[in-house]
C-alpha cells in the first residue's frame, strides 16, 4: 500500500488513506482511545470521503480501525453537549457523516476486528460488504446509557437484520459476537482474525472492476427506491435508459461476447 497525507491538520494522524491499485483503505487511527468517533475522528473521516468521492482513481474504499478495535463508538467522556446548541451540532455532524458514508457512490466494504459499537456499528451497517474476524464484537449500549441508537441505525441496522430482530437487539443492548452477527446477516464474511484487512481490499478490488455508473445506479437504488415495488419501477424507468446509452454498457455487451474481462471508464 502507499499512504496519502493523513486527513488530520496538525497532530496524530486520526484518518489514513493509503493506496492498493484502485483501492483506498481508510483507517479509524486513535488507537490509544479505540478509535471513538470523537469531534476530530469525525472531521477527519468525512474529509477522506470527501477526497475518495472526488478522486477518479479511487475504485473502492475499505473502513477499518486501527488496533484491536474497530470503534468505541461515541466519545462518551464528552457527553452530554453542553447545551441544546452543542448537542443539535453534534447530531448535525454524525447525521452529514452517516450520509456522506451512504451516499458514496462507490462500493465500501467494512473490515472489523474486536469491537464496534454504537454509532460506529452504524457506519458498518451503511458499508455494502462486512468482513469481520472472530474476535469482532458489536455493541449496541443504548437503552444501557439512556439514549436512544444513532449513527442512522433505526434505518440501517433493520435493512440489515430485518425490523423484528432489530428492534430486539436495539432493546436488549447485548453484545452481538462476529458468528452471531453473521447469521443475523450483519456480517457478510467471517474470516479469521490476519485475514480481515486482505480479505475485505479482495473484495473491495472486486468490486472496483465494476461498471462505476452501475454501482452508483445500484446504490442508489437500494438507498431511495427500495421501500415498495412502485419506487423500484420507477427508479429502474428513470435510471435504465441513461445507462443503456453508456460506454461502458457498450463495452460490458462486448466483454460478454468476447468472453474477457470489462475495461470499463465511467463513462
Amino acid at each position: 500500500m502507499t499512504r496519502s497525507s493523513p486527513t488530520a491538520a496538525d497532530g496524530p494522524p486520526r484518518v489514513r488513506i493509503e493506496r492498493t491499485g484502485a483501492v483506498a483503505v481508510v483507517t479509524l487511527d486513535d488507537e490509544p482511545r479505540r478509535n471513538v468517533l470523537g469531534h476530530e475522528l469525525r472531521t477527519g473521516l468525512r474529509a477522506a470521503l470527501a477526497e475518495l468521492a472526488a478522486d477518479p482513481g479511487t475504485g473502492a474504499v475499505v473502513l477499518t480501525g486501527a488496533g484491536r478495535c474497530f470503534s468505541g463508538g461515541g466519545d462518551l467522556a464528552a457527553m452530554p453537549p453542553a447545551g441544546p446548541a452543542e448537542s443539535a451540532a453534534r447530531m448535525s455532524q454524525v447525521a452529514g457523516l452517516v450520509q456522506e458514508l451512504a451516499s458514496l457512490a462507490k462500493p465500501v466494504v467494512a473490515a472489523v476486528t474486536g469491537p464496534a459499537a454504537g454509532v460506529a456499528v452504524g457506519l458498518v451497517c451503511c458499508c455494502d460488504v462486512v468482513v469481520a474476524g472472530g474476535s469482532a464484537r458489536f455493541l449496541f449500549p443504548f437503552t444501557r446509557l439512556g439514549l436512544a441508537p444513532d449513527g442512522g441505525l433505526v434505518h440501517s441496522l433493520v435493512q440489515r437484520v430485518g425490523a423484528a430482530r432489530a428492534r430486539r437487539i436495539l432493546l436488549e443492548a447485548a453484545p452481538v459476537d462476529a458468528g452471531a452477527a453473521r447469521d443475523a446477516g450483519l456480517v457478510d464474511h467471517l474470516v479469521p482474525d490476519p485475514d480481515v484487512l486482505g480479505t475485505a481490499v479482495a473484495h473491495a478490488a472486486e468490486l472496483a472492476g465494476r461498471a462505476p455508473l452501475a454501482v452508483a445506479a445500484v446504490k442508489r437504488g437500494i438507498r431511495e427506491a427500495s421501500g415498495s415495488l412502485e419506487d423500484a419501477l420507477t427508479f429502474e424507468r428513470d435510471h435504465q435508459p441513461v445507462l443503456f446509452g453508456t460506454s461502458d454498457f457498450l463495452e460490458g455487451k462486448q466483454s460478454f461476447f468476447d468472453r474477457r474481462l470489462p475495461s470499463f471508464s465511467g463513462r
